[in-house]
């Protein structure tokens, strides 16, 4: 038994491979196995740098005693070694020191160890050197990225320091632009705009009393020779450029005239609402775009002369900044996991001036954006070197996006109801665990959202087989949001005579039938193909013909009521 909670990504996991699928495949961001070599020394030495490798991530879990390429309970090798001897090996060769946590576990027999591995406090390293778990690489760092890892784990600001220039450099073009945003907002902070530009700065916390800017300030309104942006625009990707520019500093400056771009050569779709109104729907949301491009602004290195890369195509939207994820953010939690700004008096800056969203509600504005089109969510992918943001062209989804604007407010405000209305519009019906990986949530709490959409005053799913603790319990689109969704629903569903006459054709032509046929005649999955199955065995249309009674290989033929038996095939 193990003397820590195990994470649900390892349980996950080895319900996997024991189903088939082999360990490696499995691996993430914050999950490695490793196999025992029976070379003790050998072990150890894996171990200590999976070890570090995930601290320098964002933490984990190393499972030992576990084939790799193996999959099946063929894999579970198991291990010898002792807990202690794992723990004080780890702490006495990683440097500084990393206390990991190490506890035995046994599975199929086999006597496993997880090792807990904390996000670390500083950056370590074995022999001197130093990896970081990118997605499910150990991926050696520079010196330079040694260096923003230290800076970042021991929470110094890049942006907070003293730039050495004066607000008597302020460029006058990116002060009015900072006026012109404030103007537009509500609260106290309009009344900025009115204020000299050394007392603009002075107000945002971008310049020290004696004058001397602040590196988030010289960001914002100084001029400097070094490009900031690139942006290029093409048809496809295969096509040739048809636009390109490059936009030095100040950022502000430079935000502005990369959002002109991309404005020009931003198409739009449109809607026809019911009460005959019509919307203009852009194909990249002007708020996602610019919270996309401020973000890369405010999360960069700032010690890298690397421009941010914008890839503008008809089919979609690319922004790619310097720099890894912070400490803490990963692709799949990057939805839900608190803001943690690499440069944060920047982030503040641009927040002042209302460029983006408070802390942890940007990527939430984003998909929102995204999701209210019919269109898939931003994609992120990150490396040890660079981040980037993708968003999805090409027509909004017009039926999907024409039924959440019949929505209430709060339902079409809220990322998670658009989730999983358009994972449901993909699928029949899904689990809590099906969709948890979507809403970047556990199994559990994802069973409660999905229980509070259910059950709210105008549900717009409901369960369907619910099941003691609800992990189990399926979920499908409600009977008014299918009819709603119209043509965006990939599946329909069918009435009781359909089925059963689908079904009775298909004996007729074949002699008999098995989950995988409904599976094919619905376009269901396979526990609502056994449902459907069960169904008509119990109304003696079908019976099963096969030795078989559970699993794939169970066929099933005409039963006592079955219309016309005599002219179905059957045995």
């Amino acid at each position: 038994m193990a003397a820590f909670p195990i994470a649900h990504e390892v349980t996950h996991a080895l319900a996997r491979i024991d189903r088939g699928d082999s360990p490696e495949s499995l691996e993430a961001e914050t999950l490695e196995f490793k196999s025992d070599h029976g070379n003790p020394k050998k072990t150890l030495g894996d171990l200590v740098n999976a070890a570090t490798c995930l601290a320098n991530g964002q933490g984990g879990t190393v499972v030992v005693g576990v084939a790799n390429s193996v999959g099946g309970p063929g894999a579970y090798s198991g291990t010898s070694l002792d807990p202690l001897e794992v723990r004080r090996y780890i702490f006495d060769t990683a440097d500084p020191g990393l206390t990991v946590s190490v506890a035995e576990h046994t599975h199929r027999g086999a006597r496993l160890l997880l090792i807990g591995v904390p996000l670390g406090a500083a950056v370590h390293a074995v022999a001197g050197r130093v990896t970081r778990r990118i997605g499910r690489s150990c991926l050696p760092l520079a010196p330079d990225q040694v260096a923003a890892l230290h800076s970042e784990r021991s929470g110094q600001d890049p942006s907070e320091g003293r730039s050495g220039r004066s607000v008597d450099e302020l460029d006058p073009v990116a002060v009015d632009l900072a006026r012109r945003h404030l103007r537009q907002l509500t609260d106290d902070r309009a009344r900025w705009a009115e204020l000299s530009g050394s007392a603009l700065c002075q107000a945002m916390g971008v310049a020290l009393p004696d004058g001397e800017l602040l590196v988030a300030g010289e960001q914002l309104f100084c001029a400097a020779g070094g490009e900031i942006v690139s942006y290029q625009h093409r048809r496809t990707a295969g096509s040739p450029p048809d636009a390109s520019a490059r936009f030095n500093p100040p950022l502000l400056a430079a935000l502005d005239r990369t959002l002109e771009h991309i404005a020009a050569r931003n198409l739009s779709d449109p809607l026809l609402l019911p009460g005959g109104q019509q919307l203009q729907l852009l194909r990249y949301p002007e708020d996602a775009v610019r919270e996309a491009l401020a973000n890369a602004f405010v999360h960069r290195r700032l010690d890298l002369t690397d421009p941010i890369h914008v890839e503008h195509f008809d089919d979609s939207l690319s922004i790619t900044s310097m720099g890894p994820l912070v400490s803490g953010v990963t692709v799949d939690n990057i939805l839900t996991t608190p803001s943690r700004p690499r440069n944060r008096l920047l982030a503040r800056a641009f927040r002042s001036l209302g460029l983006i969203e408070e802390l942890g509600t940007g990527v939430a504005r984003m998909y929102r954006s995204m999701l209210r089109l019919g269109k898939e969510p931003p994609t992120f992918v990150a490396s040890a070197d660079c981040v980037r943001v993708s968003l999805a062209g090409g027509p909004a989804d017009m039926a999907f996006a024409r039924f959440v604007s019949s929505l209430d407010a709060s339902s079409r405000g809220d990322v998670e109801v658009l989730l999983v209305l358009r994972h449901l519009c993909a699928t029949s019906s899904a689990t809590p665990a099906d969709i948890a990986p979507i809403l970047q949530r556990s199994p559990l709490e994802t069973a409660r959202t999905l229980e509070r959409i259910a059950t709210s005053s105008a549900p717009l799913i409901e369960s369907v087989g619910a099941s003691a603790n609800g992990a189990l319990t399926r979920y499908r689109l409600s009977r008014v949001a299918a009819a709603g969704l119209g043509i965006a629903v990939a599946h329909r569903r069918h009435s009781s005579s359909e089925i059963e006459a689908a079904v009775i054709a298909h004996l007729l032509e074949h002699g008999r039938i098995t989950n995988r046929d409904v599976r094919g005649l619905f376009r269901v999955g396979s526990p609502r193909a056994s449902v459907v199955l069960r169904e008509l065995v119990e109304r003696q249309i079908l019976e099963r013909i096969s030795e078989s009674d559970r699993g794939p290989a169970v066929e099933y033929g005409p039963g006592p009521l079955a219309p016309d038996r005599d002219s179905v095939g059957g045995n």
